[in-house]
């Protein structure tokens, strides 16, 4: 198999896992929102991101990094596994520790408790660190995905299980450890390596420079969830917190179904181009997913506020316009994204760690300056920094990774135009005739502009693009499908 299919057939098959997968957290948000309420829903809010944002450096960043190394070299494959354990153990027992301080700040007395059971997760992570390499090394894209469509399929039956039994807040916490304990399973049964009984810190110090830059993006990142969700519950109060996580878990989901099948792949063609040929790599990369995320997200946000309540029920109506800011904002962050793909697989770290650690600050200061005016105008200033990340991302990694603005440009601002096109229609039809039948003309017509104004205005692209999409998804197997 030629590379451009390889990559072609890694991307159709992780969109269809992600997708299902996404479905099935989509589904088990309101699920288990309807069955927790908010309170519930807001104490695990806090909870998860506590635990998140450690979690980065259970894998120190070496997932990605350990890709680039030889698997003959069992000092250094060994070396890695041996270090992650220990990892693990350090960072389950200090992020109970640290608990403590969260739990007196939020004032959630069930906090450490919950945080206790979420620290397993640690050592089941670590188990997966090294078969998740060997795969990325070798291509197989493929098997994450599924594996982690199983993992949540099986964490679902725990959580909804538990919900119906009574566990309360527990069903989430279950939910989620049962993930993590068939992810580790999984990924060991397919790539499974036995390490030597030997450990080194000289072979690992390349793989931890890059490592430890990644690390600190995510955990920069995951340290800003916790301050936003902190500052809206002290602002707010639970049930605003709990509204907050919501949107912001779900238009997440929504995009990173999509992203992140396109991140990997972008990051293992990035690995293995020549320089020269990165702007192109990345330009098509770019449109194609503008194309698959965009028009999706936008028709999430404009059916959310009505459709939100009849799912939930009217205690979650609140949630709808956060929900809908959320998914024509979240994009762009999952957009800005895929320049850290190319960087770290070219070694080029800084970047998206400054960018991190800006966007963490500014969306902390959007949070603490307009919670005080409620918290739609706070998720509002949330979803505008989203927007200057993607810019900023942008504009200070054009060099390195060699795109030409214009171009980019071109290639992304069609589907996003037509998507925002689509999402003001969607919306008129659905003031002037509030029923189900407008609601299906108004979902009609986005679809129509979405595609008639991307043959209108921007065929040259659109065209051969929409063929590509259709290749994929046929596998015909007498065109070579054009991504690199």
């Amino acid at each position: 198999m030629s590379d451009s299919k390889k990559v072609a057939t890694n991307i159709v098959a992780s969109w269809g896992a992600n997708l299902v997968k996404a479905l099935v957290q989509l589904l088990m948000l309101p699920i288990m929102a309807r069955l927790l309420g908010p309170a519930e829903m807001g104490l695990y809010a806090l909870a998860l991101p506590i635990v998140s944002l450690v979690m980065p450096l259970a894998d120190a960043g070496l997932a990605n990094s350990l890709a680039r190394e030889d698997q003959s070299n069992h000092r250094v494959w060994s070396s890695a596994f041996w270090m992650l354990q220990c990892v693990a153990i350090l960072l389950g027992a200090g992020v109970i520790g640290g608990s403590y301080f969260i739990a007196f700040t939020a004032n959630q007395p069930r906090l450490p408790l919950i945080i206790m059971a979420l620290a397993l997760i640690f050592p089941l992570l670590s188990l997966g660190v090294l078969p998740m390499a060997r795969m990325i090394q070798k291509g197989r894209l493929v098997a994450p995905a599924m594996i982690d469509l199983a993992s949540n399929i099986c964490g679902a039956g725990v959580g909804v299980f538990c919900a119906y039994s009574g566990f309360g807040v527990w069903a989430m916490v279950w939910q989620y450890v049962s993930v993590f304990v068939m992810r580790a399973i999984l990924f060991n049964a397919c790539e499974f390596y036995l390490p030597h009984i030997t450990f080194s810190m000289t072979g690992l110090h390349s793989h931890l420079r890059l490592g430890s830059s990644m690390t600190v993006s995510k955990v920069v990142e995951f340290a800003g969830r916790i301050a936003e969700n902190s500052q809206v519950s002290r602002a707010m109060g639970g049930v605003a917190l709990g509204t907050y996580g919501f949107a912001t878990q779900a238009a997440r989901f929504l995009a990173e179904a999509v992203g992140n099948s396109i991140w990997a792949n972008l990051y293992y063609k990035s690995l293995h181009a020549k320089q020269e040929d990165l702007g192109a790599i990345f330009t098509k990369m770019t449109r194609l997913l503008c194309m698959i995320l965009v028009p999706g997200s936008f028709l999430a946000a404009a059916l959310a506020p009505d459709i939100l309540p009849l799912l939930l029920g009217p205690k979650w109506a609140l949630a709808g316009w956060p929900l809908a800011i959320f998914c024509i904002t979240s994009p762009f962050t999952v957009i800005s994204s895929m320049t850290g793909a190319v960087l770290y697989a070219r070694g080029h770290a800084k970047i998206p760690m400054v960018v991190a650690v800006c966007t963490a600050l500014a969306r902390f200061l959007a949070i603490l300056i307009f919670s005080q005016f409620g918290l739609l105008p706070a998720c509002v200033a949330v979803g505008a920094v989203s927007i200057g990340q993607c810019i900023a991302a942008y504009a200070v990694s054009r060099t390195l990774i060699g795109f030409d603005t214009a171009t980019l440009l071109r290639h992304a601002l069609g589907p996003i135009a037509a998507s925002t096109a689509g999402v003001a229609a969607l919306f008129a039809i659905g003031l002037s005739h509030p029923t189900i039948l407008g609601g299906v003309i108004a979902v009609a017509v986005y679809g129509g502009i979405i595609v008639f104004g991307q043959l209108l205005f921007d065929r040259k692209l659109f065209g051969p693009d929409l063929l590509t999409v259709l290749s994929l998804v046929w596998k015909k197997r007498d065109q070579e499908v054009g991504i690199g």
